[in-house]
């Protein structure tokens, strides 16, 4: 079947007056769409006329994108790339684990792709198409270095992107994209004739309105040049704006399958006559009106609901209650009498009746919500989606929305990853062709692998990379990998595989032990049930190791057979035998040894046990004196303590005697006085004090001899040992 682009050779593709008239047509053709994506942006971003500055408005536009936007595209993309056919390839297993880690290492890397996936994501939400542009930079690819990104991918701003008028993306035939060049850029790039290109005061747009208001000057005067792909013939021209000739033209530099550097755009709604996207906010754009236009009512109702009314001038103290009235305030009255008989407070003040207000206020809020729901319904923005659920729901419930909402989100999240799978499988053909083995290799880091330190596999890994096209390999990016929404799921499907893996070896290994014969179909059982996960490709090789290193066991095995019954049964025997007469000499010997060691023992105990008894015995002997002498001299100290207290007894009775006979004395002599004569009395008086007197000398002799110091004296037996105490005074004569 013949090409339909097949190449051509018209000579007026190739001027620069034609692809200026290809290029206006185009703008011509998506002129009205660029208008309408200029005022969705202008909403977007909340940009006013003049006279709208003081409007209130609610933008749900904004509202929706941030829903969106995490939906579609939430994390960075994670390249998968696999042999089209599960077969048992090694080398191309390898060849497919370089080229993904390499993806994986720019994606991470650099931060091109990420801009480039997410301008293109908002475009395809706010005007409707989004695209990004890959390019080869070759300048200083040949030095193998890994800290520069030799295939940026670019994004394209929306109004920067043509293409050539048609039905669908098939049917298209050449893109262009404008780029923006001083001249000394222009000159460094194209050579001294870009010194005659006309250049202009670049604008950065912000906005869509007519006044241009919405640009602001960068202070840059630049030249607008296009650089157009044209897939009939294979060529690559760059043209600028206000020039008629080429400024350049070259044969196909990139060598891509499908010639665009670009993918298929991200297109909103499309039909099959035209390319040319409506917004999303088309659809709902009248919803959005009204919804304004009740937001604004809702704003001068409110505005309009105040404390305001009349009241009686002779009482100017009523007004102050609510112009100067504050918490616990009260306010003196001049004539508070000719206020109470005009009904007080109620009879002079009046407020306006907001009844009517607060009822229209509570119908709008009911009419704006119910407009905003038509606008998620819209949308396809489900309650779970935008966090939205109520309490009384069941979990039936809410997963039903859930499935409801990612059934209307689908569509685009596919669109989504399919734009980044294309992104990903032009970037995959310029790495093939132009990369130099080294600098994949360090960049995918695979010689740290298993696979890696095979040198002849590497080399024909390398090999089938620069001669292979991307229809041998399956390159893709998975819709679930780029949503913000399910961030567990690669979590459960490591642990999924796990399971399943576990599962099949119990059974498997058991089938293998009994019939070896099953171990090849079991291998390319698991590796077909590995495949199937995500996380399992990169243990192909590892499992590939093990069956290979099962395999040579069982080869080992089959080559050395064992013995037979009776041959394994006399070794045995013999090898009984020479075990038995080795520990019966061991035993021989060790017993010797311990009867040895035994008698030593025993000696050295007894002789250690003498001397302990006969040091026992002397500590015995000399706690024995210890423990007498203690005795003898508490029972020394418990006869004096026993004297004395004796003494001291007698002494107190002879006082309290003397005394007793001293009173009686005093009575007898009082009495008697007249009657025996004083001389008498006295004498007998004085006779007992006498007595008394020798008494208490008497005792206190015998007390002070208590307390006299005595030695004692230590009395042995011929032996030494204690047999008594005697005690001495060391009265001195």
């Amino acid at each position: 079947m013949a090409d339909k682009y097949s190449k051509s050779s018209d000579p007026k593709e190739s001027s620069g007056i034609y692809w200026r008239d290809q290029i206006k047509h185009a703008q011509k053709t998506s002129e009205t769409w660029e208008k309408r994506g200029d005022r969705v942006v202008s909403r977007y971003r909340d940009e006013r006329e003049a006279g709208e500055q003081h409007k209130a408005k609610e933008n749900i536009l904004w509202s929706n994108v941030q829903v969106m936007s995490p939906s579609l595209y939430g994390r960075p993309a994670k390249p998968e790339v696999s042999r089209r056919y599960q077969d048992s390839d090694p080398v191309g297993r390898l060849a497919s684990m370089m080229l993904e880690r390499t993806l994986q290492y720019e994606i991470e890397q650099f931060p091109s792709f990420e801009a480039a996936m997410s301008g293109a994501v908002e475009d395809r939400l706010l005007p409707g198409r989004g695209t990004a542009w890959l390019r080869l930079d070759t300048a200083d690819i040949g030095e193998g270095a890994v800290d520069k990104e030799y295939s940026p991918v670019e994004y394209v701003y929306w109004k920067d992107f043509l293409h050539s008028p048609a039905r669908t993306w098939e049917e298209v035939w050449w893109v262009a994209r404008a780029v923006y060049l001083t001249k000394e850029k222009g000159v460094e790039r194209f050579g001294r004739e870009f010194a005659n290109v006309p250049v202009s005061e670049h604008k950065e747009e912000t906005g869509g309105r007519k006044d241009r208001s919405g640009e602001k000057d960068t202070g840059r005067s630049e030249a607008k040049v296009w650089e157009i792909w044209n897939k009939r013939t294979k060529k690559v021209c760059w043209i600028a704006d206000g020039y008629t000739k080429t400024l350049d033209e070259k044969d196909d530099p990139l060598r891509l399958e499908g010639f665009f550097p670009c993918p298929e755009p991200l297109f909103a709604t499309t039909t099959t006559g035209t390319l040319i996207p409506v917004p999303d906010y088309i659809q709902y754009q009248d919803q959005a009106t009204e919804l304004d236009s009740l937001t604004g009512r809702i704003e001068k109702i409110v505005k309009a609901i105040k404390a305001v009314g009349v009241y009686n001038k002779e009482f100017t103290e009523v007004a102050r209650l609510l112009t100067e009235g504050v918490d616990n305030q009260l306010f003196g009255v001049q004539n508070w009498m000719a206020l109470a008989e005009k009904n007080g407070l109620k009879g002079n003040i009046e407020l306006l009746d907001l009844t009517t207000q607060i009822q229209a206020l509570g119908a709008l809020y009911t009419a704006r919500e119910q407009v905003k729901q038509t606008i998620y319904e819209i949308c396809g923005i489900s309650d779970i989606v935008r966090g939205s659920t109520k309490a009384e729901e069941t979990l039936g419930a809410q997963e039903f929305k859930v499935q409801f909402g990612s059934l209307r989100l689908r569509n685009s999240q596919k669109d989504v990853a399919r734009f980044a799978s294309e992104i990903i499988r032009l970037k995959a053909q310029i790495i093939c062709k132009f990369y130099p083995p080294e600098v994949i290799a360090q960049m995918s880091g695979i010689q740290g692998t298993a696979d890696g330190q095979n040198q002849e596999k590497l080399a024909a890994a390398f090999a089938l990379l620069q001669n292979s096209t991307v229809r041998d390999f399956l390159i893709a990016v998975e819709s679930d990998t780029l949503a913000q929404i399910d961030e567990d799921a690669e979590k459960a499907a490591a642990v999924e595989m796990v399971t399943a893996v576990g599962t099949f070896m119990k059974g498997a290994m058991e089938a293998v032990q009994a019939a070896p014969e099953l171990l090849p179909m079991t291998e390319s059982f698991l590796k077909g049930l590995i495949v199937r996960f995500k996380a399992g490709r990169e243990h192909e090789a590892a499992i590939e190791q093990s069956f290979e290193a099962l395999k040579q066991g069982m080869i080992q095995r089959a080559q050395n057979p064992p013995p037979s019954p009776e041959v394994i049964q006399a070794q045995a025997q013999i090898e009984a035998e020479k075990m038995r007469a080795q520990v019966d000499t061991q035993g021989h010997i060790m017993k010797s040894q311990a009867d040895k060691e035994t008698q030593q023992a025993k000696l050295a105990q007894e002789a250690q046990l003498e001397k302990q008894k006969s040091s026992m015995e002397k500590d015995l002997a000399k706690l024995e004196g210890q423990i007498k002498l203690a005795i003898e001299q508490l029972h020394s100290d418990t006869e004096r303590y026993k004297a004395e207290l004796q003494a001291q007894t007698q002494l107190a009775v002879a006082q309290m005697s003397a005394q007793a006979q001293l009173q009686t004395t005093d009575k007898k002599i009082a009495n008697e006085q007249d009657k025996n004569g004083v001389g008498a009395m006295k004498k007998e008086r004085t006779e007992i004090t006498t007595q008394v007197g020798d008494v208490r000398k008497q005792l206190e002799a015998f007390i002070a001899d208590s307390k006299r110091p005595r030695s004692k004296k230590v009395i042995r037996d011929k032996d030494g040992k204690i047999t008594g105490i005697k005690e001495e005074s060391n009265e001195v004569h």
